[in-house]
């Protein structure tokens, strides 16, 4: 691939730019400005006062095609225009741009006069699209050489940050394209292209070329941190929704449950066993044969009575149900003869048999919803896993064939699928998320599907890393993969814990090596670790093939596996609050759950580059642990590790705060490389100084009981705060202000917490709580365990308390 790129950008000339100044006219418009050249057009608008939109073609005018991915409607913003010789320049309160007239390149600056972003050249080629003339579209920008960048989808390739590297955005079964990109320096570059694209950084510059384009079309976001860059990019593509609380507990999936009776036994079995459980998953061929493909229908041999089996896991279990479904649809269901009839249907054939439907057209999307909601949701359905939005229409895990066979659907509804190559799953889910709105307005959306686009979290979608293989290699790389995803501006993600392939399958990056599954203690140790990587991610989901993924196939009570696993399930479940809480920041401030560590130390360089270590939240380090420890694969040339005597890891603390272990209380500075054990039941994780961190009761699924108590847990050594968050945990109430907010202020210097007065409310809320205050130290508030003997109990009823301690 890498020769192959080297040779295209090596390639790209002609049309570049005119250089004479005086060849040129420009007229001065409400949102900003336009430059007529011979044969050219740019535009820059004013979006915001720290967004600005870029657009170039080869042509007299601009095209009139809408944005597939900016949906806000801007408002007025207060800008300044002056011109000065062969410079124009547009001023906000917050940056200015300036124009070279000559050049027809930008330059961007922030509100201190500081260069952030400079463009570097621009230029067209032609080239023929569905058998119509288009343009191949070619940016090169400028960066500094102190600078990271990161984002651009979900990609399996093991980096962390893109300086010096060259990304392909084409999707495929593990790769999930977002063409946003965001920078150390305060910047974010939303490429608004839906063809094939390359990314390049060199010594030259940051590249992006399209194969299909009427224009150069991008957005520049800036903000004082990446937190306001990606809040930026949410507020022109969409907010992310809030789940209901459940979405954030457990979810137990594997391919596949064959039976009503099967499932139901599952989330009984979890019951039974007091492990905790939110979700248990359905997928394929719950609807019978190939024929019969995601024919939105149980076949009543699988569900003889689907409405009362899935009311029995929500009445009996109090767990939620998540279907799969596809866009593929076989050719004997009713969906699919409407659709044909309504030519929405694609011609090549999907490897079941059946055909895609064409999300790119309004009435597929609304005919494909009507059956969606007469089959399924109407039987109680909780939440939809739209599977294989590439679109997949066979084997897709390389970018040749991912591509080859995206090609084949021809045209859309909207135009040649050259041109809309990587949308599909924007516009799939987006067909979902609209009328599940209107349908069910008390209900909140979920979609979980294996591809993304950028602008699809405002569509409820959470994206997992397709069907990957079972090694530490891999488990490696989701680590790298989840946080360029999240940078992106999609903010939920997840992977196969344990792995999709277990062994035989050789496309996932490596085969997968464990062919006894659950029974190879090899397999368990990897299972393990995943595991406890994916409680520490924003959704925390098992699923796989080739063996069981429940808990107790990997052992019982008592045992190193299950042992370390139920821990985990607690902890995840103790942090509720302190999740529950970070996800509405997601929301209401377009804030990542899961961080690389250049979001909050980006002047610690040495961050930069790393790819296995991320902030959960503001305050949670997580470490996972990606290398084989205890268990070898290979036992006739290494001999198994006793548990008994704990290996240890190598990982950095990032420079600026004080650091405490978790599990043990210990303070650490910050900028050091330390050495950590790591027993098989220890993720190493810690705490930054100044922490607040709410802990909630043990539960069994996430609104079995209030949170009350709450464990307040404070890391001394710093000032901090926290935000607790609660609303009644589903439904759209939180949309009309009904929701409770309690803000921690936590003073070092005086050694206060002040808790705030309540603000807002709504129905069934806790009006008096108990709040017990623990400050961390040496084996004091450590772990998942209740603290014995807190610092100060608190009755909390909604009035401002300060408290000493």
């Amino acid at each position: 691939m890498r020769i192959a790129l080297v040779t295209l950008f090596l390639l790209i000339s002609s049309c570049l730019l005119p250089g004479p100044a005086d060849n040129y006219r420009f007229e001065q418009l409400t949102d900003g400005v336009i430059l007529f050249y011979d044969g050219f057009t740019l535009k820059i608008q004013i979006c915001s006062p720290r967004i600005i939109h870029l657009v170039c073609a080869p042509d007299d005018r601009l095209p009139e095609s809408k944005s597939l991915v900016v949906t806000k409607a801007w408002e007025p913003s207060d800008w300044s225009f002056d011109k000065k010789g062969q410079t124009i320049r547009l001023k906000t309160s917050e940056i200015s741009v300036e124009i070279n007239t000559a050049t027809i390149l930008c330059k961007f600056f922030n509100s201190k006069g500081d260069l952030i972003l400079e463009e570097k050249e621009r230029s067209f080629s032609p080239t023929i699209a569905g058998g119509s003339a288009a343009w191949n579209a070619f940016e090169m920008f400028k960066l500094s050489s102190e600078e990271a960048i990161y984002g651009l989808g979900q990609h399996q390739n093991g980096w962390m940050n893109h300086r010096g590297r060259e990304v392909t955005l084409v999707q495929t079964n593990t790769t999930a394209v977002v063409p946003f990109l965001v920078s150390t320096k305060g910047w974010g570059i939303l490429w608004d292209n839906y063809s094939k694209t390359y990314f390049r950084d060199d010594r030259n510059g940051a590249t992006f070329w399209s194969e299909y384009g009427n224009a150069v079309d991008f957005y520049v976001v800036f903000g004082r941190d990446m937190d306001e860059v990606i809040a930026g990019y949410q507020e022109a593509t969409g907010s992310a929704p809030l789940f209901g609380k459940w979405a954030y507990g457990f979810w137990q999936s594997k391919e596949r449950y064959e039976s009503a009776k099967e499932i139901s036994d599952a989330v009984a079995e979890y019951r039974m066993r007091r492990l905790p459980l939110d979700v248990i998953v359905q997928d394929w061929r719950y609807w019978g044969e190939n024929n019969m493909w995601s024919s939105m229908e149980f076949d009543p041999r699988v569900y003889p009575e689907p409405a009362k089996s899935i009311e029995k896991i929500h009445d009996l279990f109090h767990a939620h149900f998540v279907i799969s479904i596809s866009p593929a649809l076989g050719r004997d269901t009713k969906v699919f003869k409407e659709l044909f009839e309504q030519k929405h249907t694609f011609a090549p054939i999907h490897w079941s048999g059946g055909h895609l439907f064409d999300p790119y057209s309004q009435e597929a999307r609304d005919t494909y919803w009507k059956y969606l909601d007469a089959g399924l949701m109407t039987k109680g359905v909780d939440g939809l896993w739209l599977d294989g939005t590439e679109p997949e229409l066979a084997d897709q895990h390389t970018f040749e064939e991912s591509e080859a066979n995206i090609r084949k659907l021809g045209t859309t509804a909207i135009g040649p699928v050259s041109r809309f190559l990587n949308p599909y799953s924007l516009l799939a889910t987006q067909g979902i998320f609209e009328n599940w709105r209107i349908a069910y307005p008390d209900k909140r959306v979920l979609i979980l599907t294996r591809s993304a686009f950028a602008g699809q979290q405002r569509n409820a979608a959470i994206t997992w890393s397709g069907d990957i293989n079972a090694s530490y290699d891999v488990l490696r790389r989701q680590i790298s993969a989840g946080l360029n995803f999240s940078v992106s501006g999609i903010p939920y993600w997840t992977s196969d814990i344990g792995g999709f392939f277990i062994s035989g399958h050789d496309k996932g990056y490596g085969p997968g090596r464990y062919p006894n599954g659950c029974h190879d203690p090899a397999y368990k140790e990897l299972y393990v670790r995943w595991f406890q990587f994916g409680a520490f991610c924003p959704i925390f989901r098992s699923h796989g093939t080739q063996t069981p993924r429940e808990i107790w196939h990997f052992g019982d009570i008592g045992d190193w596996g299950y042992d370390a696993m139920t821990r985990f399930l607690n902890l995840r479940y103790r942090l509720m609050p302190y999740i529950y809480s970070e996800a509405w920041k997601v929301t209401s401030q377009g804030s990542t759950m899961m961080r690389p560590l250049a979001m909050d130390f980006p002047n610690d360089k040495k961050v930069y580059n790393i790819d296995n270590e991320y902030l959960f939240g503001r305050s949670i380090l997580a470490c996972p642990v990606t290398e084989e420890q205890y268990f070898p694969l290979d036992t006739i040339l290494n001999k198994p590790r006793s548990l008994d005597v704990p290996a240890s890891v190598e990982l950095y603390l990032p420079k600026g705060r004080d650091w405490f272990d978790f599990w043990t209380g210990e303070i650490l500075k910050g900028g050091e490389t330390i050495t950590r054990e790591t027993p098989i039941d220890i993720l190493p994780l810690y705490i930054s100084a100044g922490s607040v961190i709410p802990m909630g009761p043990y539960l069994q699924y996430a609104e079995e009981k209030p949170a009350d108590p709450i464990e307040l847990r404070i890391y001394p050594g710093a000032n901090g705060s926290f935000t607790l968050y609660e609303d009644e945990g589903d439904g759209y109430n939180y949309e009309r202000g009904k929701f409770a907010a309690i803000d921690f202020t936590w003073n070092h210097e005086t050694g206060t917490l002040k808790i705030g007065k309540r603000k807002g409310g709504f129905p069934d809320m806790l009006t008096t709580r108990t709040f017990n205050i623990v400050i961390v130290s040496s084996n004091h508030g450590i772990g998942v365990e209740l603290t014995a003997y807190p610092n100060r109990a608190v009755q909390y009823s909604g009035a401002e308390i300060t408290v000493k301690l």
